[in-house]
């Protein structure tokens, strides 16, 4: 049985990869730590005396996004894979996420036609969102 079905633990391993390299700009190190402590933290409230619960975590693919969202909370994380890249990893509000409808409706239609996903995925979050959630990341 898998430990770890939400993936939970990846995404911790990334964060604090990106926390401990001194390479990496520190306001993108600070927003590692702090995704961290929130997710120490929802595993802290999620558990119930005499058990090991982890709230659930539900996460979902489409293309090269994968979307990670903790009930109870109001963020959502999204990683997207690059090739021969790191991945862009981001964390949005809900509400954001809701106005970054239409671009995963432009993904998920090229996903379901089998055609290459061109997009230039920062400029579409700035459009949509008015920031780049991406912000320092190479």
């Amino acid at each position: 049985m898998d430990d770890d079905p939400t993936g939970l633990d990846d995404i911790e391993r990334r964060l604090r990869e990106i926390r401990d390299n001194p390479e990496k700009p520190t306001t993108l190190r600070a927003l590692a730590q702090y995704q961290l402590e929130r997710i120490a933290a929802l595993r802290a409230a999620g558990r119930t005396p005499g058990t090991e619960r982890v709230p659930s975590v539900a996460v979902e693919r489409l293309g090269p996004f994968r979307f990670s969202t903790i009930p109870g909370t109001a963020v959502v994380g999204i990683e997207i894979e690059r090739e021969a890249l790191a991945p862009l990893v981001a964390v949005v509000s809900t509400e954001e996420t809701r106005l970054l409808m239409p671009l995963f409706q432009q993904v998920r239609e090229h996903v379901e036609r089998g055609e290459p996903i061109r997009l230039d995925i920062r400029e579409a979050f700035l459009d949509l969102i008015g920031h780049d959630p991406f912000h320092d990341q190479i």
